[in-house]
């Protein structure tokens, strides 16, 4: 018997819910399954809401659901959060609903190796999750070695394609 091929490609929107099971790990997470990075040290943090909207701009930019893209999601907040490289904050200064997290503002993600929680989990796990990679110079956890395989310019772009077509379908 031929064994069948799924062809079925998943979508970023797919991810919008965990499931059940994946839903209860991060409901549960204990104390310890995140920690608090630095940002800064070229890489800033991109904070999409609501979380469906950054879903739609990823789906938009045509990106394989996979690892090594540096996505989280916040489900107590219902926001999602790209790692970027840094000097593109400007590129967000009016646009609604997103915010850049720059040198000196700190991101909570997953342990490396870990779920996370509700409030920080990967949708895409960085291509380097080793904790080796968290740390800067000074030992500090930051986001200087973790793969900012989204390019800033290409997502803003994306967003705000996602954004009109969303206002053209509210407009009819």
């Amino acid at each position: 018997m031929a064994k069948s091929r799924n062809t079925f490609t998943p979508s970023w929107r797919s991810l919008l819910n965990p499931d059940p099971e994946g839903a209860e790990r991060l409901r549960t997470a204990v104390t310890g399954a995140t920690h608090l990075v630095r940002c800064g040290a070229g890489r800033d943090a991109v904070v999409i809401a609501p979380l469906q909207r950054g879903l739609a701009a990823l789906d938009a930019l045509g990106l394989p659901v996979e690892d090594g893209y540096s996505v989280l999601a916040d489900r107590s907040r219902q926001e999602m959060v790209v790692v970027v490289e840094d000097g593109w904050a400007h590129l967000w200064a009016d646009t609604p609903g997103v915010r850049v997290l720059s040198d000196g503002a700190w991101l909570l993600v997953p342990v490396p190796g870990g779920d996370g929680t509700l409030a920080a989990a990967w949708l895409s796990s960085p291509e380097r999750d080793v904790e080796a990679t968290w740390r800067a110079g000074d030992g500090v956890p930051s986001l200087r070695g973790v793969t900012a395989a989204v390019d800033a310019r290409a997502l803003h772009e994306a967003l705000a394609r996602a954004d009109s077509s969303v206002a053209e379908m509210t407009a009819r």
